[in-house]
């Protein structure tokens, strides 16, 4: 290798690695430039809030569901309960429609 060769190589691996060295102190950091957040942390940052608003997504839809089936069994009790009452009066008034019958027949009979 000649002596002006291994100069230029020198100089392209300096070159290299100052680059390499830019890119290492954006991604984790420059202890010189301190007050500035590295491009990782930024990242990392973003992923955990990103986690977070994912956690209450699934959260408020599984609250979200339980309330529908909450308010489903609530419901299918009241349509339940009203069937009941309507199938009551409607046997009340049956049976005083039979009362009033029987007390037509004693009245005749007593008469």
């Amino acid at each position: 290798m000649r002596p002006e060769q291994s100069e230029e190589c020198y100089e392209h691996h300096m070159l290299l690695k100052a680059e390499l060295d830019k890119i290492n102190h954006f991604l984790f950091g420059d202890i010189e430039h301190g007050s500035e957040v590295s491009f990782v942390s930024k990242t990392n940052l973003v992923f955990c809030e990103l986690q977070f608003i994912k956690q209450c997504l699934l959260c408020s839809i599984v609250t979200l569901l339980s309330a529908c089936v909450f308010l489903g069994k609530q419901l299918y009790k009241i349509d339940t309960n009203a069937q009941n009452l309507n199938a009551y009066i409607e046997r009340s008034q049956q049976i005083e429609l039979r009362l009033a019958k029987l007390e037509v027949k004693v009245e005749k009979k007593v008469e």
